[in-house]
């Protein structure tokens, strides 16, 4: 099963997804996709040294880059045949590149899955990105608006978690009896 921890810049997919994969223990392993971003830069970079061309990156956030957003489902369907695990994916889904070229795929290829948006109140999100040193505070607020509109109007079947004044440990006791439901059906 893949556990897809989704939401806009600042809602908690990051540690939400890690206290998940520390509950659930041995039987899951977590995909971040801020980890692969790197690595697939990285490997872009070193294809076009190795052929002697200019690197085309594609977009400047891992959402709107075609090429990070392929090797991304590669590495996720490779994962994903492990079948003694479920993957924990925590990735924003919030533009129509990222809808239809990773999500969009997996779910028309039959993929389990579970996909969470974690959500809280516009004020309570701003807070946290400002407070939160290693973001780009700036475009993580220019698009807060936009991310949480595609979010609403793409997936309506979506299961919501509510993260605003709530402990973490309550958000994910919540999201682990969502996929031990969902494990049982």
């Amino acid at each position: 099963m893949i556990i897809w921890v989704d939401g806009p810049y600042g809602v908690g997919k990051t540690a939400v997804s890690k206290k998940l994969k520390e509950k659930l223990g041995n039987r899951v392993e977590l995909l971040e996709s801020d980890y692969y971003s790197e690595e697939i830069l990285k490997k872009i970079v070193e294809e076009a040294r190795a052929s002697h061309t200019m690197p085309h990156i594609g977009g400047t956030i891992p959402q709107n880059n075609i090429r990070f957003l392929r090797e991304f489902k590669n590495v996720i369907e490779e994962k994903f045949e492990d079948t003694s695990k479920h993957w924990i994916i925590d990735m924003a889904l919030t533009r129509m590149e990222c809808k239809e070229n990773l999500f969009d795929c997996l779910q028309r290829e039959g993929k389990n899955m579970v996909h969470l948006i974690l959500v809280a109140d516009e004020k309570t999100i701003k807070e946290r990105i400002m407070k939160d040193e290693n973001r780009m505070k700036d475009l993580a607020l220019d698009y807060l608006e936009h991310n949480i509109s595609f979010l609403n109007d793409n997936y309506p079947d979506a299961i919501r978690i509510k993260t605003d004044n709530r402990d973490i440990d309550d958000v994910v006791a919540e999201a682990i009896a969502i996929i031990k439901s969902k494990e049982n059906s």
